[in-house]
């Protein structure tokens, strides 16, 4: 029998059960998943929470659904959608998805310094001058960062790596446009400070220079996640 444990938000406790399930091999693949209402009784919560619980297991493709018959555990039960675990409700741990890059971009960085070609190069220099030339506008400053640093994603020529990079770019959109504000506003330097490290980095990976590359990536998002109040752990 289906069992609450966690003390996340209701829904993600009904989706971390069903979840549990399928993992113990309570579920198979192909098995009919409860009804709503069966659901709800043994979980002791509303049909609306069953619901929206079912719907992101269907998004995520936990689950699939059969008209007139109802949900069924699908032939991938893993899933086939990246999410970031949520602790208590909350959204995903901003530090811990800093350090994440960190160990990630430092990586990209050195391999786009020796794969990039003109057409990489043009894409984050374009990118740098709207920084520039946008610095007040804190938004459209956050949107060409993550334009420059796609363009190193890109140079990497690892597909996996664009793919990873476009869904962090969502997880983050707010925190570049906050590191943007708090860089103009409470640093001396102003957002020139994110200025020079982007250029630093872009400098290293025209000179195919993967180790500087790499460093420069790294002081970039120590500095940026210090902006945010955040302090990263050393990496060896």
């Amino acid at each position: 029998m289906l069992e609450l444990q966690r003390p996340d938000s209701l829904v993600m406790r009904v989706v971390s059960a069903i979840r549990a399930e399928i993992d113990s091999g309570q579920l198979a693949p192909e098995a009919r998943l409860p009804t709503e209402q069966q659901l709800a009784e043994q979980l002791n919560v509303s049909r609306s929470v069953v619901r929206e619980a079912i719907a992101q297991l269907k998004a995520d493709g936990v689950l699939t659904a059969r008209r007139g018959l109802g949900s069924f555990i699908s032939q991938t039960p893993a899933g086939t959608v990246f999410r970031f675990p949520e602790k208590n409700g909350r959204r995903p741990d901003l530090a811990q998805m800093f350090e994440v890059r960190l160990w990630i971009e430092t990586q990209a960085a050195s391999i786009a310094a020796q794969r990039r070609d003109a057409a990489d190069l043009h894409r984050m220099k374009t990118a740098l001058q709207e920084m520039h030339d946008k610095r007040a506008d804190f938004e459209a400053a956050a949107l060409a960062d993550v334009e420059f640093h796609r363009a190193i994603a890109e140079a990497s020529k690892n597909d996996y790596f664009v793919a990873f990079h476009d869904f962090l770019r969502s997880q983050l959109a707010s925190a570049r446009k906050t590191a943007w504000e708090n860089s103009a506003t409470r640093f001396v330097s102003g957002s020139a400070d994110a200025t020079q490290e982007h250029t630093a980095l872009y400098q290293a990976i025209v000179d195919g220079d993967a180790q500087g590359a790499a460093a420069c990536a790294e002081a970039h998002l120590r500095a940026a996640a210090r902006r945010l109040h955040l302090e990263l752990p050393a990496i060896n």
